[in-house]
């Protein structure tokens, strides 16, 4: 019984939390067409192409709002990657970070409240969040073998693109950015901290991508 006493105190200082990221109002993966890459200046710059100009919107404003819809991401809220597959092509990431000043803020909030009126011991936060992502061809020639082979680690401006041509393509071999590839008028690009290129393989198995590939490719793909 003293046991059991024991379990009980423990569950009723326990305290969880639901925190949910900023999500998008609408979304079609199948909407996401390719990538495009493009070196200038000194910088890279990605674009997401879409063939669904209202898709290209949405995606863009969300990736802002991880960010505070600041131009600059100085503090690396949004994650993005590139995970090359087994299969031989590639899988896009693009996720906001666990570690946003937001979640950090909420859940001191959390804690603060509860220690006031002495009912936590151990606070857990659970975070609800989407993940854009989509799986690619990776031919011979393609700019994202370009990309990959000089991309230093350096900052990225992130856009998003749409164009009539692009339905039913690919991402493969694209020059530059033609002007038919219209940005998303009103909404300004980002500059990302950072982004990440990895093998399958080496995945870590904490990692957003791991657990994505493992858990959730199958489903859909069932």
């Amino acid at each position: 019984m003293a046991s059991l006493d024991l379990f009980f105190e423990r569950i009723s200082l326990m305290v969880q939390s639901m925190f949910v990221q900023p999500l998008p109002e609408t979304w079609d993966s199948d909407a996401w067409q390719g990538n495009l890459y493009q070196y200038d200046r000194g910088m890279w710059g990605i674009g997401l192409l879409f063939d669904d100009k209202e898709i290209a919107r949405v995606a863009l404003e969300t990736i802002r709002a991880w960010n505070y819809d600041e131009d600059v991401d100085r503090d690396g809220n949004i994650k993005m990657s590139f995970v090359e597959l087994n299969d031989g092509g590639y899988m896009t990431y693009i996720y906001p970070s666990d570690e946003r000043e937001s979640l950090k803020e909420a859940a001191k909030e959390v804690e603060r409240k509860q220690i006031e009126e002495g009912k936590i011991r151990e606070h857990y936060q659970n975070r609800f969040q989407v993940i854009m992502a989509q799986d690619f061809d990776n031919p011979l020639g393609s700019h994202f073998r370009r990309f990959k082979d000089h991309y230093e680690g350096d900052r990225v401006m992130l856009n998003t693109f749409t164009t009539e041509r692009l339905v039913d393509r690919g991402s493969g071999p694209m020059d530059g950015l033609p002007d038919e590839f219209g940005g998303v008028e009103s909404i300004d690009p980002i500059s990302l901290k950072e982004v990440r290129i990895a093998q399958e393989s080496d995945l870590e198995h904490n990692s957003v991508e791991y657990q994505h590939l493992k858990y959730v490719m199958p489903l859909l793909e069932n």
